[in-house]
């Protein structure tokens, strides 16, 4: 009896590791500063648009002969916690974030928390170049109408760090290369008056008011409110293009006059000089809905012998920073 031996021989092929496929992974063109640009320039308190702002970077690896996968991730900030970042200035917060899309459905991550859609994943083919690049993009943007103070240097989250990873997220990936990132944001002063009717809100359309007295009585009064909208230090002026007085609408023919009082926020203002005058100073931030002081006007006694016709002043009413 003849007997055969046969040897087989097994081979297990087991897949390298992804990272090991991936030779001189680095960024290029990634920003070390991210500067935050609204419709003002900066960051506008009051303002209710969202402006989402675009991050380019580029991802750049040699050619191996053999797919190289890699992804990108975001570390957390000052703030410790993903969703929700936080720009500061001293003891004032700003509420932000970034994300892997436009959509902002996915918060940019690290791991281990980050799953797939939170990091920014990408690969190399095959190829016979030298050196290959990818371009990537994330987004980031400042929750609007945060009303913080006008400061003078931004507000700022620079302990972020942007990391390149060979492999896959769940994978045993290796860190390739990173990145020190500044988030910043300037908050530019916001000051702006707005001449409403008495118990409105502020409305950066209302800059005007007519008083309208009627037929002039002794002692007449009307009113409405001056509404001021500020995250920085204010102060008020007013001035009375006639020094206080009523004018007759046919001036300086006619001589006559029509004195009236004003009382502002509870007190006398006196604006015959002519100058202006300041009637309030402020500090700190005003919610968007403005803070509201009353103004009175009240005629002065009548002689009885003033020419009939129109009477009118003008009173300029002005808010800047202080």
């Amino acid at each position: 009896m003849k007997r055969l031996i046969v040897f087989l021989g097994l081979s297990l092929l087991l897949p390298h590791e992804a990272h090991a496929l991936c030779v001189n992974l680095a960024f290029g063109g990634a920003p070390s500063l991210a500067a935050f640009e609204g419709g003002s320039g900066g960051y506008a308190v009051y303002d209710p648009q969202e402006y989402l702002q675009t991050v380019s970077f580029e991802v750049r690896g040699e050619a191996t002969g053999a797919t190289c996968e890699y992804f990108v991730t975001l570390s957390t900030g000052q703030s410790g916690d993903f969703n929700q970042r936080k720009l500061a200035e001293t003891t004032n917060r700003l509420n932000y974030n970034a994300y892997t899309d436009s959509g902002k459905s996915s918060i940019f991550k690290a791991p281990p928390t980050a799953t797939q859609s939170e990091v920014i994943a990408g690969s190399f083919p095959v190829a016979v170049a030298l050196t290959q690049t990818n371009t990537h993009k994330f987004y980031w943007t400042v929750d609007p109408q945060q009303v913080v103070p006008a400061a003078g240097t931004p507000y700022t989250d620079g302990n972020l760090t942007l990391s390149l990873y060979s492999g896959q997220l769940l994978l045993s990936p290796k860190l390739e290369a990173s990145k020190t990132i500044t988030f910043q944001a300037r908050v530019d002063s916001s000051v702006d008056v707005s001449l409403v009717e008495s118990g409105k809100r502020f409305d950066i359309g209302e800059t005007t008011q007519l008083i309208d007295f009627g037929t002039l009585e002794s002692g007449e009064q009307r009113g409405f409110d001056v509404v001021v909208r500020s995250n920085d230090g204010y102060v008020v002026t007013m001035q009375s293009q006639n020094q206080q007085f009523l004018v007759h609408s046919r001036a300086p023919a006619i001589r006559d006059t029509v004195s009236y009082s004003v009382i502002f926020n509870g007190g006398g203002v006196d604006l015959s000089t002519g100058a202006p005058v300041q009637i309030i100073t402020g500090t700190g931030t005003t919610p968007a809905t403005g803070m509201s002081f009353p103004i009175e006007f009240t005629v002065g006694t009548l002689s009885g012998n003033e020419v009939a016709g129109s009477y009118s002043d003008i009173i300029y009413v002005e808010v800047a920073a202080n």
